[in-house]
Formats: C-alpha cells, sequence, structure tokens
C-alpha cells in the first residue's frame, strides 16, 4: 500500500476494535461510591483503503477522483491521535452507575459513538445497562460512483441505543443488543451514472442497523480468560441492494498478569445482500476478518495522575479487512500505535 499525500494529525474519540479489552464483559461496578474510569491517549500509524468514507475530521479517507467502478480502493495513510475515555460516577448504596464514554466501533466504516448511560446490578439476576449512543459526524461521497471528477462529500451520522444483561443468574454469559439510526445527509448514489430513479432508490444507504451479541467468558489459571463471541447484524437500509444481514465470529484472549497483561483478538464474518446491485448486476457478498494485538505494561516507577492506579503503557495492532464479490467495495485497514493508560477506581 502507497502513502499518498503529506502526513496528517488528527484527534479521533474512537477505541476502534483494538482497544484491548474482553470481549464484552461489562466493568464491575465499584464498592464504593464516587467517580471512576478511564482515559487511554494514543499514537500511532494508520493505512485504509475504501472507495465510500471520505473522512473523518481532516483525515482523507478516499480519493476525491477516480476513474473506474471496477477497482479496487487506493491506500491512504497518516499519522493519528486517540482518546478513548469513559467517566463514571457510582451509587454504591443502591448499586447504580452512570456513565459518559467511547463506545467500541468499526474501523472500516469509523462508526463509534459516545454512549451516555446507566448501569445497573440486581443481585444473581446479574447487572443491566441501557445507553444512548451517539457519534460525531462521519463525511461520505454524496454519489460514491461519479468518475472522471471530484466527488462532493455530504455526513452520515448514527443515533441509538444499547442495551446489555450481564453476568446472566451469576453466570459469565452476557448480551448486548444495539439500535443505531443512520442518517446520510444527501443521498445521490447512482445519480451521476443516469440511473433511473427505482435503480437510484436500491443504492440508497439511509435506513436502521441492529446488532445482537452473545458471548461466555472462560476464565483460567488465575489471570487466564477465553470469550467466544458471536455478532448477528441485519443493516435495514432503504436501499435493497445495500441492505444485509450476516454475522461475525470472535475469539479473544485475555492475560491479566503484573506487569504485564496481553489481549489478542481474532474475527472472521460474512454478510448477505438483500438484492441485485444495479450497477454490477450482481448481489453484493462481503466476507470479513480482522486480528489484534495489545500488550499493557505497568510502569515500575509506580507513576500515576490524579489518584489513578499506576499508569500502564501500551502497543497495540490491528488488521481488519473486507473482501467483496464486488470488488469496488473490498476494505482494509492496518493500524500500529503506542500510548499511556489511566485508570481510577
Amino acid at each position: 500500500m502507497r502513502l499518498k499525500g503529506a502526513f496528517q494529525v488528527t484527534l479521533l474519540s474512537l477505541v476502534l476494535v483494538i482497544a484491548g479489552s474482553p470481549a464484552l464483559a461489562l466493568d464491575p461496578i465499584p464498592k464504593q461510591s464516587g467517580f471512576s474510569g478511564f482515559i487511554q491517549p494514543g499514537v500511532g500509524y494508520l493505512s485504509i483503503e475504501s472507495n465510500t468514507v471520505a473522512k473523518v475530521l481532516s483525515f482523507e479517507l478516499s480519493d476525491k477522483k477516480i476513474s473506474d467502478l471496477d477497482e479496487e480502493p487506493d491506500s491512504k495513510s497518516t499519522m493519528i491521535a486517540t482518546i478513548p475515555y469513559k467517566i463514571a460516577y457510582t451509587f454504591a448504596g443502591s448499586r447504580t452507575q452512570v456513565f459518559l464514554g467511547t463506545e467500541l466501533g468499526d474501523l472500516l466504516s469509523f462508526d463509534t459513538a459516545q454512549q451516555l448511560g446507566v448501569k445497573q446490578e440486581f443481585g444473581a439476576l446479574g447487572v443491566f445497562q441501557a445507553g444512548l449512543l451517539f457519534s460525531g459526524t462521519t463525511r461520505v461521497w454524496k454519489d460514491p460512483y461519479v468518475t472522471g471528477q471530484n466527488r462532493d462529500d455530504t455526513s452520515r451520522g448514527n443515533m441509538g441505543g444499547q442495551l446489555v444483561w450481564d453476568k446472566i443468574f451469576g453466570s459469565n454469559l452476557e448480551l448486548e443488543y444495539s439500535l443505531r439510526k443512520v442518517d446520510i445527509g444527501s443521498e445521490k448514489s447512482g445519480e451521476f451514472l443516469g440511473l433511473t430513479n427505482s435503480e437510484q432508490d436500491r443504492l440508497d444507504r439511509n435506513g436502521t442497523v441492529h446488532r445482537l451479541s452473545a458471548g461466555y467468558a472462560f476464565k483460567f489459571g488465575g489471570q487466564h480468560t477465553l470469550t467466544p463471541q458471536i455478532t448477528l447484524f441485519s443493516e435495514d437500509l432503504d436501499g435493497e441492494a445495500m441492505a444485509n444481514t450476516g454475522a461475525d465470529f470472535q475469539l479473544t484472549y485475555f492475560y491479566d498478569g503484573d506487569p504485564i497483561s496481553l489481549a489478542l483478538n481474532g474475527y472472521v464474518g460474512q454478510a448477505d445482500y438483500d438484492k441485485s446491485n444495479p450497477i454490477y448486476d450482481k448481489t453484493r457478498e462481503d466476507d470479513r476478518y480482522g486480528v489484534s494485538a495489545t500488550m499493557y505494561y505497568k510502569n515500575p516507577w509506580g507513576w500515576t495522575l490524579f489518584g489513578s492506579e499506576p499508569m500502564r503503557f501500551f502497543v497495540t495492532g490491528a488488521y481488519t479487512a473486507v473482501d467483496s464479490n464486488i470488488d469496488f467495495y473490498n476494505q482494509e485497514a492496518v493500524l500500529g500505535m503506542g500510548g499511556i493508560a489511566f485508570r481510577w477506581k
């Protein structure tokens, strides 16, 4: 993958898929009332290939001008900075916690969100969490299928909610459901090609995205956790050629040691689309896969920040991709990053 343009530095409030924490699994509610949370600033290198997502802040993710709708996307590379965070307040007497923080998201589509929510413990029944998801605006192309001239970008926002049931009846089983409403500011897909109104309608990217996940954490040896997880998703978009359903299968290993902690993650999945794409005269099918690794090292000097636990250094690497039967929709991202993590309990 080649480097295009000068390096940029952007501030993205996202965790991506490489945060380094075990899949699913809510943080336990502290035993004492008061504030808690974390902040994990990091800097690194990102290379991404996409034909459809235009930019996040000043970071351009794809070319303004393309020449062929049958070509795979070019690569864009940049230096990035991230600041995932969470701030929470616990009411210990009622076993209730309110929080605001960064929600896990998708590196390829940059659909990460902030979440404002409440967590409630109900004894042996488990822990319930409900939250409102809201995202910063990502820029996408009004009509991704324009060739030979510059494409214009427009906003893509999403809002929704999330429900989680963790430690179900005292077990390590967790269920999670989220719903997000996708809103494209100016949807013009297919207009440049002179498609009919009905054909353009089949490319409409507005709609609702549903995700349902189930995972179980197997703990062994005191410091080791292995978590298999399955996620079913349905992108109920207005355009039948863009609407899809599918599943991702994920396996996460977490080693909680001192001074080193390690998280390894891998997933594979598939998405099947509802109707034939009017541009390519076939129905899209995607294979999805990715791997990541994150290592934390507790600083040996006991450095803290405003009463935090001893800070930890971290390094992380990730690769994720979509391999479509239509080359135009192929996507790929490579990330390398390092930084520091502070946690308050």
